[in-house]
């Protein structure tokens, strides 16, 4: 059964699953280049990130942080977006290596039709601080940061879901509100 995207286009839903499986495929090759000194990127249940401090010890987290940040702008990514992708990828629970592979490969989550809004949350209500003092944030991080949130805890789902990888793979490429994007 051949299966199509929401606009009926065969051949973009067949490139999502090709690119989700070179994702899969990059992220494996980097474990197995580093299996000999690296056990993190080594162990199978590595795809999903453990936050139970036994784990690593704060050296070897930062080790590990710079080894990717420092693939990825060797690939041509912004020092920023990597550093971006890595605490994001840590915090929902993804390894930082395997979204890094996500990010490259340019597969992401859509924004939601309705739109993301950009205004605090809570405004400062501190009279002496006002907020024209705050530094701006640019729009493009807090979409670009939202944008990577909902694809790493969209991507952890499949994972949880399917009991192989690349099924994990094809699932989150298949959904209709993942698309390519260039982060």
């Amino acid at each position: 059964m051949e299966t199509t995207d929401e606009t009926g286009d065969e051949q973009s839903m067949a490139e999502r699953e090709h690119r989700a499986g070179h994702a899969l495929e990059a992220y494996r090759e980097r474990r197995r280049r580093r299996r000999a000194d690296d056990t993190y990127f080594g162990s199978a249940d590595c795809l999903l990130a453990h936050d139970d401090g036994a784990m690593e010890d704060e050296a070897e987290r930062l080790r590990r942080r710079m080894d990717v940040v420092e693939e990825a702008h060797q690939a041509g990514m912004s020092p920023e977006l990597a550093e971006m992708v890595y605490d994001v990828a840590r915090e929902e629970g993804l390894d930082p290596a395997l979204a890094y592979e996500l990010v490259r490969s340019g597969l992401g989550v859509a924004p939601p039709p309705d739109g993301i809004a950009n205004a605090e949350a809570q405004p400062a209500t501190d009279k002496y601080y006002p907020n024209w003092l705050l530094p701006a944030v640019p729009t493009d991080d807090v979409l670009r940061e939202r944008m990577l949130r909902m694809s790493f805890r969209r991507m952890r789902g499949k994972l949880e879901e399917h009991d192989r990888p690349d099924e994990a793979f094809r699932a989150y490429a298949r959904e209709p509100d993942v698309g390519l994007f260039g982060f």
